[in-house]
């Protein structure tokens, strides 16, 4: 059996290292299960198991040898196989996860046990507290450990786990251990060859008590997108004018239609990006003596992003808001799914073809000491660092190309947008520049800590340890948005005077292939960026800062906790309270009264702070040598998110729709049972059982409205403090290897979540929560050959934007490994074989936003190890 596969089956088996940590002084040396001599690929996935046997508390971890066996190229990539773990992937990529049920911003992500600080290059995105794991490739990990349930002495924030991980400790790897990796990428829909390379290089003096260990990586990867896609989806109300054409009405009256859900506009799209990933790292460790040992944890991750998105927009938000009709209309289920969309009369435009190209990119480091004296009775930990990110769009230059014509939307079949022109949008010349914009945005977060622990040895028969800790955090978030000025047709735009076809460009390939239908808008004039960037370098753009939504926030947390600990023969048990004191400065401009046009804007701070008190205790029991039960409650709690607390307002004008915020929400709070049953019935293998259940004081939840900015009407999103409601699920996990080499891991996840919304429809759905999801993982390994298939799905689930909903979908990955030698192999990864697609929609099907192709992956290469 393989090291990778079992490490999946691991991660199945939620095995988690904690007794193993420099920071626990207790480790069972008499269970024989740590003296079993192993090798090869069930080397590290007994390890595996083993952790997660003596762990205190409820874990599943994946190590190293296990993630080389899987084509995953990314952290989040190698977490999706961990029962209980769901991902969300951006543009084909792992980007978040979430954990039994839970959206990614309500889950903490540590990099040797700290915060990990992150940041977002999509201009569009909100700064929130997930972290963004395509800034972390899989090459720097020693194990991933997925904590889910928790103790005093681990950070509070989590409302459905924590993820935490471990570097390798260059103490405890060998002296010059030198692996080098290098591969090919191959994309069937951008047609692209792109270079991966990572080096791991190990040092170790003669005494070996200093050590230093480097990483260094850097990916090359190409992409393109393909999709149709809709936003801004609201309710308005309606009126039959004399010539049975729809228009907007402020007044409900007899003949009147209300509450329409009706979309703010969409298009056919093609997204391209060059994503470039340089990380470097370095461990560090030295051994003063038998007692004392200090370790400096390194590490700087740089993200190019740079990106293009050329977009044939439908816009009925324009035409409504500007005196426009809809002739023909069709409503189903309350949703307006048929229109056509009239010509303005007092506007010479009414829907374009945006060009869009940006310079991105995002970077986070890390600085950590960690300070270990260990004696005979006393641990203490001296812990200080500091983590940042900061990046985003430095330029965002949009174009658009417009026309004043009838045009037509159809969204009644499902997966599908059909969009009509009667200006063809083949006819590049009818289609005139009527805006040039120049805008960026920059995002970042800060986190300094400071933090002990001391940890007393009892010699007591049940009593075995008192653990007690404080730890100061003050973390920084700070967003700002620059626009450009003047870009219309009066200004910048009309300076060009130029149409589509004065840029002319091939038409990619297979587009939209698997998608839509004959009658689905596949073929349009596309921009020469290149050419039209020449234009705009040209220009002379202005810009300013956007207001209405810049913020900052400060936010100092100190924590303190006490854990006793009690182990016999059969049980071990710890009983712990952690207390955190939040102090919350919100700042931001703010508009002084309500009048939208007004540019009068004052820095504004909403000061805020509460305390939570959080027990904790975890049961755990050994019924047999091979059959391990565990039992734990405890109280948690999950911060707001950063751009939900902001006393301001982030909307895109383009697509009439943002995001308000509410410094005055509470975070979430949830009590939590948990129980699980483990049989470790042989090496590397495991039959285990999980249940839990979180019960919510009250869900954050977003109130949409339609405003008035920059003059126009947009649908905006506020956050208030909803209803409470539970999340509970079944975990069920197996691995084993059969015979002949053959062996299987699988694993499944059942979520079951309730609430009652108070502003949607969406009652019963809770953010984050697939009702299913499970991995299955197929292997095959001798001495020279290890292959496996692994296949991944999870069940629709709302996103927590709006009233979105992420359909169901699953992906089928695999490896083959050949060794040429013990120190040579080749490899062979392949990502998304089934080329799926996925699927959004927001409150009903016929609300489709955003049905996208991403393409295959495959990767050819090389490793050494020596």
């Amino acid at each position: 059996m393989s090291h990778r596969c079992y490490s999946i089956l691991l991660l199945l088996t939620f095995c988690f290292p904690i007794q193993l940590l420099a920071t626990d002084n207790k480790v069972h040396t008499e269970n024989p299960l740590e003296k079993i001599q192993i090798r090869g690929f069930h080397d590290s996935v007994v390890k595996s198991l083993n952790n997660k046997r003596f762990s205190d508390q409820i874990t599943d971890s994946i190590s190293a040898q296990e993630i080389g066996k899987f084509p995953d190229k990314n952290v989040a990539e190698a977490l999706q196989r961990i029962t209980g773990i769901s991902l969300s992937r951006i543009q084909g990529e792992g980007e978040r996860i979430g954990v039994r049920g839970t959206t990614p911003e309500q889950n903490r992500t540590y990099l040797n046990g700290q915060y990990l600080a992150s940041a977002d290059w999509w201009i569009s995105s909100q700064p929130n507290r997930g972290f963004n794991f395509t800034l972390l490739p899989a090459d720097i990990v020693s194990s991933l450990e997925v904590y889910k349930t928790p103790q005093a002495d681990q950070d509070e924030g989590s409302l459905g786990g924590a993820i935490n991980i471990k570097t390798l400790d260059p103490l405890l790897t060998d002296n010059h251990f030198l692996v080098l990796n290098t591969q090919l990428q191959y994309n069937d829909l951008s047609n692209e060859l792109d270079p991966q390379l990572s080096a791991i290089f190990n040092y170790k003096n003669s005494d070996e008590n200093f050590a230093t260990l480097f990483t260094a990586t850097r990916y090359t990867r190409q992409l393109r997108r393909d999709g149709l896609e809709s936003w801004g989806w609201h309710e308005r109300d309606y009126q039959y004018d004399d010539a049975q054409n729809l228009t907007p009405t402020s007044q409900v009256t007899t003949n009147a239609l209300s509450n329409i859900w009706t979309p703010g506009g969409g298009g056919s799209a093609i997204f391209k990006q060059e994503r470039i990933l340089s990380t470097l790292s370095a461990n560090i460790a030295y051994k003063f003596n038998h007692h004392w040992r200090l370790d400096t944890h390194l590490l700087y991750s740089q993200l190019d992003a740079d990106n293009s998105n050329q977009n044939f927009l439908w816009q009925p938000a324009k035409v409504l808001d500007l005196g426009g009709s809809i002739s023909n209309a069709v409503i189903s289920d309350s949703t307006l799914v048929y229109g056509q969309y009239s010509q303005l009369n007092n506007d010479p435009y009414n829907t374009s073809m945006e060009a869009i190209w940006r310079d991105s990119q995002i970077d986070t480091q890390s600085i950590h000491f960690d300070l270990l004296y260990s004696g005979p009775i006393w641990q203490v930990q001296y812990q200080l660092g500091q983590s940042q990110a900061q990046g985003g769009t430095s330029e965002d230059f949009t174009s658009q190309f417009s026309a004043n014509t009838t045009f037509s939307v159809d969204t009644r079949v499902q997966k599908n947008i059909l969009a009509h022109y009667d200006t063809s949008p083949l006819e590049a010349s009818q289609w005139f520049l009527t805006e040039a914009r120049k805008d960026a945005q920059q995002g970042e977060d800060k986190a300094y800590f400071a933090q002990v622990d001391v940890n007393y040895q009892i010699d007591h028969p049940m009593i075995s340890s008192i653990k007690v800790g404080l730890k100061y955090r003050n973390h920084q978030r700070d967003f700002r948005r620059l626009r450009s000025l003047n870009g219309s047709t009066d200004g910048l735009a009309g300076e060009l005077n130029t149409t589509l076809a004065d840029y002319p460009s091939q038409f990619v390939d297979n587009y939209l292939e698997n998608i839509g239908n004959n009658q689905t808008l596949k073929l349009y004039s596309l921009v020469n960026i290149a050419l039209l960037q020449q234009d705009f370098n040209s220009l002379n753009f202005v810009q300013h800062v956007e207001q209405a939504s810049r913020f900052n926030i400060k936010e100092r947390s100190l924590a303190g906790y006490f854990k006793l600990s009690f182990d016999d023969d059969f049980y071990r048990i710890n009983l712990g309270l952690r207390a955190v004191s939040t102090w919350q400065d919100a700042k931001a401009l703010q508009q002084p009264a309500s009048n939208s046009s007004s540019t009068d804007f004052i820095w504004i701070n909403d000061k805020k702070s509460y305390v939570d008190l959080l027990p904790s205790a975890n049961i755990n029991i050994e019924l047999t040598p091979d059959l391990v039960s565990r039992f734990s409650v405890a109280r948690v709690m999950s911060r707001a998110q950063f751009n939900h607390l902001m006393p301001s307002t982030n909307y895109n004008v383009t697509q009439s729709q943002g995001q308000g915020g509410n410094p005055n929400l509470d975070p979430y709070r949830a009590t939590q049972f948990d129980a699980s049953l483990e049989w470790y019935f042989q090496d590397g293998g495991l039959i285990s059982a999980a249940l839990f259940n979180k019960d919510v004081t009250s869900f954050i939840e977003f109130k949409r409205a339609l405003e008035r900015h920059e003059d126009r009407l947009m649908s905006i999103d506020r956050p208030i403090n909803g209803s409470g409601g539970s999340v509970r699920g079944l975990e069920l996990s197996y691995q084993q290897h059969l015979a002949y080499g053959f062996g299987v891991i699988a694993n499944y996840t059942y979520v079951d979540g309730n609430r009652v919304s108070q502003t949607s429809l969406q009652n019963n759905l809770v953010p984050g929560t697939s009702k299913h999801s499970y991995n299955i993982t197929a292997y095959y390994e001798n001495h020279w050959l290890s292959t496996r298939l692994a296949y991944n799905y999870r069940t629709e689930f709302a996103t927590g934007v709006g009233e979105i909903i992420t359909d169901d979908y699953g992906q089928l990955d695999g490896n083959i490994t050949v060794s040429l030698s013990s120190q040579l192999k080749v490899t062979f990864d392949f990502i998304n074989l089934s080329d799926e697609i996925s699927y959004s929609y927001e409150r009903n099907q016929y609300a489709p936003t955003g049905i996208y192709s991403n393409g295959r992956r495959f990767y050819l290469g090389l490793r050494y190890q020596l």
